[in-house]
């Protein structure tokens, strides 16, 4: 009986200590991988996801690159343009004082900033090339001095549109020369004397750009300025208009 007794004991502990080492031993899951994994060996959904991830980021990219390269197909006008400037000259006279006079020119423009993708920055920068003329006449019949100034200056602007209107102020500064031919009379004898200084220019004005055509390939152009050019220690003020077309 005794010995019956210890064999049955026996029998039921090996079961249960068999059961404890399989507990111990740490539970494996399919997909369970190592750090050095290759990108081969991930589970073919994650491959796909991660493609299909790759895949949306690519076109978003292009989406915006589409709508950038599209600002200027959208954009009716060249940028190209031209006026004929009318107005009134002030030359400082070498007597002291300014001599009220007539003002004529011609300006081509060119607005750069259409170059640009960006839809603001495209009705901001235009240059302007220029060229102007001035007579001014001083003296008696006997003794009178005609000079007659001829300016070309090239002046780049920046315009601040008023919203979504054909308006915008206009701030600009320019580099050029001042031809300038002198007649001088004194009774039956004629001097003639030319020269060329250097010349700077700075103004600002107000710009209208009403469409003419509906899709605004055509537009009017209108200005309405205050400039003052600087030749040597001469300063003169120009209050000019100009009226034209842009494309």
């Amino acid at each position: 009986m005794k010995y019956t007794f210890l064999a049955a004991s026996l029998l039921l502990a090996f079961p249960a200590y068999a059961q404890s080492d399989d507990d111990d031993e740490p539970m494996r899951y399919d997909d369970a991988r190592d750090d050095d994994d290759t990108d081969d060996e991930l589970p073919a959904k994650r491959k796909k996801k991660r493609s299909r991830d790759l895949r949306d980021e690519d076109e978003e990219e292009g989406e915006r690159e589409k709508v950038k390269s599209l600002a200027s197909l959208d954009d009716p006008n060249v940028g190209l343009g031209g006026d004929i400037i009318l107005g009134l000259a002030l030359p400082e006279s070498s007597r002291a004082g300014v001599n009220p006079r007539f003002l004529f020119g011609v300006r081509f423009t060119w607005e750069w900033g259409r170059l640009l993708a960006d839809e603001f920055l495209r009705e901001m920068f235009f240059l302007d090339v220029m060229y102007s003329y001035v007579g001014s006449k001083e003296g008696t019949a006997l003794v009178n001095t005609d000079t007659n100034f001829h300016n070309l200056t090239l002046a780049p602007a920046l315009a601040l549109p008023f919203g979504k209107s054909p308006v915008a102020f206009y701030a600009q500064v320019g580099l050029g020369l001042n031809i300038a031919d002198t007649n001088t009379v004194v009774g039956d004898e004629v001097l003639k004397l030319s020269g060329t200084k250097f010349l700077f220019q700075y103004g600002a004005g107000l710009r209208f750009r009403p469409a003419v055509v509906a899709d605004g390939s055509v537009r009017l152009q209108f200005r309405i300025e205050v400039s003052r050019f600087i030749r040597g220690y001469m300063h003169d003020m120009y209050f000019a208009g100009g009226a034209g077309l842009i494309f």
